[in-house]
C-alpha cells in the first residue's frame, strides 16, 4: 500500500503521468507568460501589438542603458492593407513630452522579419525596433510611447512601455 505522500510523487512524475506534467507545466507557464508583458495600452483605442519583447526586460520600468541600443521585437497584425510605415516614439519624462529621435530607425518596412511592405489586411508581421540610448540622456524615469503609422497617418499599433535611464554596469 502506498501513502499520500508516495501516490503524490508518482502522480506528478512525467514518466509515469505525462499529461498531468504538461497541465501543471503550462499552469506554472501562463504566470510567466502574464508577468513578461511589460507594455501598456495606448489612448485613444489605438490596436495594440499581440506581443512585445524588449530584450533584457521581463518587468517594468525597463532598464535603458546608456551608450547601448534597445532592441524590441513587436509582433502585430494588420487590420488593413498598408503600403508604408513610419514609427513615431513620444517620451515623457518630469512632465515634459518631446519626440524620442530614431532617425533612419524610423522607417519601420525597412525592419520587419520575413516580410515587407506592401502589407495585406490581417498579416501577421514581426518587426525589429532598434532605439539608441545616448550616453548624454539625463538619468531618468520615463513612459515611451511606440506609435507605428501607416501612410495616411493612422496607428497600426501602438504600444507604452515605463522606463528609466540606467548607467552600464561595471
Amino acid at each position: 500500500m502506498q501513502t499520500n505522500c508516495e501516490q503524490s510523487i508518482i502522480a506528478l512524475n512525467p514518466t509515469r503521468n505525462p499529461t498531468m506534467f504538461r497541465a501543471l507545466f503550462l499552469i506554472a507557464l501562463v504566470p510567466a507568460l502574464v508577468y513578461g508583458n511589460v507594455t501598456r495600452a495606448c489612448t485613444g483605442g489605438r490596436p495594440q501589438p499581440f506581443s512585445v519583447n524588449i530584450e533584457g526586460c521581463s518587468a517594468a520600468p525597463c532598464d535603458l542603458v546608456r551608450g547601448q541600443d534597445v532592441i524590441a521585437l513587436i509582433d502585430f497584425t494588420t487590420d488593413r492593407a498598408v503600403t508604408s510605415m513610419t514609427t513615431v516614439a513620444t517620451a515623457t519624462a518630469l512632465g515634459v513630452v518631446t519626440t524620442y529621435p530614431l532617425g533612419s530607425n524610423a522607417v519601420t518596412c525597412n525592419f520587419l522579419q520575413g516580410s515587407s511592405c506592401p502589407l495585406s489586411a490581417n498579416e501577421d508581421v514581426t518587426y525589429r525596433l532598434t532605439m539608441p540610448i545616448l550616453s548624454i540622456y539625463p538619468l531618468v524615469s520615463l513612459s515611451i510611447e511606440i506609435d507605428v503609422l501607416d501612410q495616411n497617418n493612422n496607428s497600426v499599433t501602438c504600444f507604452v512601455v515605463d522606463a528609466q535611464v540606467v548607467t552600464a554596469s561595471k
